[in-house]
């Protein structure tokens, strides 16, 4: 009875609002589908020419000019690299995501914390925050 009361309730919300409330986690999933896909210029493409990138691992803020080549030495570095979405909750333009990143042949699997903004349909911040292990920053 309690499913049938949800989908009544999804049912007569106006289909412009149940989109634009879906809108920033619908980007931020085809994010980690380009990710898993190991398409570093697709996932540039979700990001705002003014995004903000903060890591664990970054020694300073990254923009959208750095996520292609970033990614493609992610990518080169641990070619089995696959990240696996564990949690993803959104509010508004807000969307927080907790994964884990693995790769077998780099024996690595690290838990990640995430947390993006999305505007007009794309990544205006992505802050990630994991265990670099003491590992220094990256320039």
């Amino acid at each position: 009875m309690t499913i049938t009361l949800v989908w009544i309730m999804l049912l007569m919300q106006p289909a412009s609002q149940t989109a634009a409330s879906r809108e920033p986690e619908v980007v931020v999933l085809a994010m980690f589908s380009a990710f898993n896909r190991h398409n570093a210029a697709a996932m540039e493409q979700m990001y705002a020419a003014e995004a903000r990138l903060t890591s664990s691992d970054f020694c300073h803020a990254r923009k959208r000019s750095d996520v292609k080549r970033t990614y493609d030495a992610l990518f080169k570095a641990f070619p089995d690299i696959h990240d696996d979405v564990e949690t993803i909750v959104s509010q508004g333009d807000r969307v927080a995501v907790r994964f884990t990143a693995t790769s077998k042949l780099g024996g690595m699997s690290i838990t990640i914390h995430t947390f993006l903004r999305v505007r007009d349909g794309r990544i205006v911040e992505d802050d990630s925050v994991f265990d670099t292990g003491g590992r220094p920053c990256e320039p």
